[in-house]
């Protein structure tokens, strides 16, 4: 039976298929009524999580996703596709704009340790800021190893010793 816990984080951004306009004071991008979904690499990383769980290496998978009230709907749309519970750092919408990896990173560390998980999936990468940073900073925060080149081939008999897998 298996034992592992995972935090899957789950980034919500705006979806790869809509039209981006820039803001008229070029400061940013128009989000306001822009249709929003999960980060496609946050649902390679969840839906890794649920293949894991489906052969039984883990017990629980919970998604975390940090931002404004709307990023509930990418934790239900997390919890629709198999993880058994979501957590959501709420970060009011002007401040989450400004969130940067770091302090993701920071937030994810600290819920790693909280709930005593002992995997933590991410998306390679967010298709907003098309950053790869999160991941590597929560493993150093949290002084844990990570799978970052090639996870589909890390050996699953090695699981327990990995503490940080980042999906590609």
């Amino acid at each position: 039976m298996a034992e592992l816990r995972a935090l899957v984080a789950v980034k919500r951004v705006i979806d790869f298929a809509v039209k981006i306009r820039v803001k008229p004071d070029k400061s940013g991008v128009v989000t306001d009524g822009v249709k929003h979904s999960m980060n496609p690499f946050c649902e390679i990383a969840v839906e890794e999580a649920v293949r894991l769980k489906e052969k039984k290496l883990v017990k629980e998978i919970i998604a975390v996703s940090c931002g404004p009230s709307q990023c509930q709907e990418t934790i239900r749309t997390a919890l629709a596709m198999g993880a058994d519970r979501g957590i959501h750092v709420e970060i009011p919408g002007a401040q989450a704009e400004s969130l940067g990896p770091l302090q993701v990173a920071r937030v994810l560390a600290k819920l790693a340790e909280k709930e005593k998980v002992d995997l933590l999936f991410l998306g390679k990468q967010a298709i907003d800021d098309d950053c790869n940073q999160t991941g590597q900073m929560t493993a150093g925060l949290l002084d844990w190893p990570q799978e970052a080149k090639q996870p589909f081939l890390l050996d699953l008999s090695d699981l327990g010793q990995c503490k940080l897998w980042i999906s590609v």
